[in-house]
């Protein structure tokens, strides 16, 4: 299964920001601050073949890390250096997630290092999701990841767009980083997002990687829509697509913020899968309890049945503390 390792850049979808806990930078000097988060989680995963519970060590971001990012700035000029920390994530648990400098003139940006990608509607960061677990858009929907390149963007009030060439899309089994070489191989990614209507965001995405001689070459694309219906409600959809995984996969997800403190989230979810890859439906709630400006708790029961059983149909309860600063 092809877990979603993507950040939206430039705009942050609304529902993300209605379920995500407050975040307080930490401040050193005018030049450089600091921010992160650590999130532990107690899940069951029913039927499983192995153990159907875990506490702290899923081996997986989606439910359990610890992140610190020092961030930058100076003139036009900034950057970003963030190390993750993932518990019982196979090979490699601890290492450098971002480490790049941006060079920034009126609407133009200019990236070069270690960044993730554009592509998806689900954060990288399981506390800027409203969701412990990813949908089936974001497991099943677009490869991209965090790879080492550089990108270029043009963002405006009303439009944000970017290009980028990176070492590779993927690198299956490496620590959240590419495969290293420019040499066989190169992915591609531009994205183009519409924020000039009120409270709707319009996105979408396209990666390709031609990986020299295999039978590796990656296609993706992603599609998603968030339109704030009133101060408390927010609706969400996505489309997305990926060669030789997914003919498409999709999402729709609605949060409400009951309280100030309290919001919960309904989602449906699919994927119709290609070269042996099952077709699923799932479905869901969670909710996000603040407890202070940098504490929450966050509860998800969720469903996903597969047709022929091959992979079976995980009933998921999970329950995530959040730290931010």
């Amino acid at each position: 299964m092809i877990k979603n390792l993507s950040k939206i850049s430039g705009v942050t979808a609304i529902v993300a920001a209605v379920a995500a806990t407050a975040s307080a930078e930490v401040k050193i000097n005018e030049n450089l601050s600091l921010d992160g988060y650590a999130i532990g989680s107690f899940k069951v995963v029913e039927p499983t073949t192995g153990a159907n519970d875990t506490f702290l060590d899923s081996g997986s971001n989606l439910f359990d890390a610890a992140k610190v990012a020092l961030n930058g700035k100076y003139g036009d000029f900034s950057g970003k250096v963030s190390l993750i920390y993932v518990p019982g994530k196979a090979g490699t648990e601890a290492g450098i997630l971002d480490a790049y400098l941006t060079y920034t003139v009126g609407e133009v940006s200019i990236t070069a290092g270690k960044f993730n990608s554009w592509m998806g509607y689900e954060s990288f960061d399981s506390p800027n999701n409203a969701f412990i677990d990813y949908g089936l858009s974001g497991n099943f929907g677009y490869a991209a990841g965090y790879n080492t390149g550089v990108k270029v963007e043009y963002i405006t009030k009303e439009f944000a767009t970017g290009v980028s060439a990176r070492d590779s899309l993927t690198s299956p089994g490496k620590f959240y980083q590419g495969d290293g070489e420019i040499n066989d191989d190169i992915g591609y990614e531009a994205y183009f997002a519409y924020t000039g209507i009120d409270k709707l965001t319009l996105w979408a995405g396209v990666a390709a990687e031609d990986v020299s001689g295999t039978t590796n070459d990656v296609f993706t694309y992603d599609l998603w829509a968030s339109y704030a219906v009133t101060d408390k409600l927010s609706l969400a959809a996505e489309y997305a697509h990926l060669e030789d995984t997914s003919n498409y996969s999709w999402l729709l997800q609605a949060t409400y913020a009951f309280t100030e403190k309290f919001s919960g989230s309904a989602r449906v979810t699919g994927v119709d899968g290609d070269k042996g890859v099952a077709d699923g439906f799932g479905y869901g709630i969670a909710g996000t309890y603040t407890i202070t400006e940098n504490f929450s708790v966050k509860g998800e029961v969720s469903k996903t049945d597969f047709d022929g059983g091959a992979v079976g149909d995980p009933f998921l309860y999970a329950i995530q503390g959040l730290f931010r600063f």
